[in-house]
């Protein structure tokens, strides 16, 4: 069953300045979905790369890492305090927008990567989304998506099974994130050679989407 509503903006802005204090502790049990995320996403020297959500920064260390010393990655959030960890972690360009709005021209990266962002979306607003992302990317160019998912064995459903309890009561509680499932919506927007991934750990699935812009 879809949860289409969820969190505000306002209060999303809110909550995730006052969670990046915690994030790099929850990083842990987004590890390994993250560092599977990337080997698919293969950064590569040279490259210009969009982080739609950067959080602490350790991603954005990584992916600048990779494309040095000719290529660029560019961090987005809508959250300033988790742009602040960023800029402390390391040098790199950074910007505060909503994902929904991406402030770049058709065309402007050869890899689009976003990790646990989508899942806090409504469910609406995500085909336009997924269509915007196709519109930043260059032809052939590469998309990786992360986010929360439904279980796929027992210890991962029953987890979801709770998560989907307290987020019907209160969604703030959950970081306004519930399990969604991406792969469906990226082939409907139009995107090819797409590989789907659920990764499970410390009893938490996460669905892995990577596609390329035809």
């Amino acid at each position: 069953m879809i949860i289409n509503n969820t969190i505000s903006t306002s209060a999303a802005r809110h909550f995730y300045n006052w969670w990046a204090s915690w994030q790099t502790w929850v990083d842990y049990s987004e590890s390994r979905a993250r560092k599977r995320a990337l080997d698919l996403l293969a950064p590569a020297s040279g490259q210009r790369i969009l982080n739609a959500g950067v959080g602490t920064g350790q991603t954005q260390a990584h992916l600048q890492a990779a494309v040095t010393p000719a290529g660029m990655v560019v961090g987005l959030d809508l959250s300033p305090v988790m742009l602040h960890h960023t800029r402390v972690r390391l040098h790199t360009p950074l910007c505060e927008a909503d994902v929904r709005h991406l402030p770049f021209a058709p065309a402007s990266f050869d890899g689009v990567f976003s990790s646990f962002v989508l899942d806090l979306l409504p469910f609406d607003d995500l085909a336009g989304l997924l269509q915007d992302f196709q519109r930043v990317l260059k032809p052939g160019g590469r998309i990786v998506l992360v986010s929360l998912t439904e279980g796929i064995n027992a210890a991962s459903r029953l987890s979801m099974a709770l998560w989907k309890l307290v987020y019907r009561v209160s969604p703030i509680a959950c970081g306004g994130c519930r399990p969604v499932q991406l792969a469906a919506l990226v082939s409907q927007a139009g995107f090819c050679q797409i590989v789907r991934e659920v990764v499970v750990q410390l009893g938490m699935p996460s669905e892995i989407v990577a596609a390329t812009r035809c």
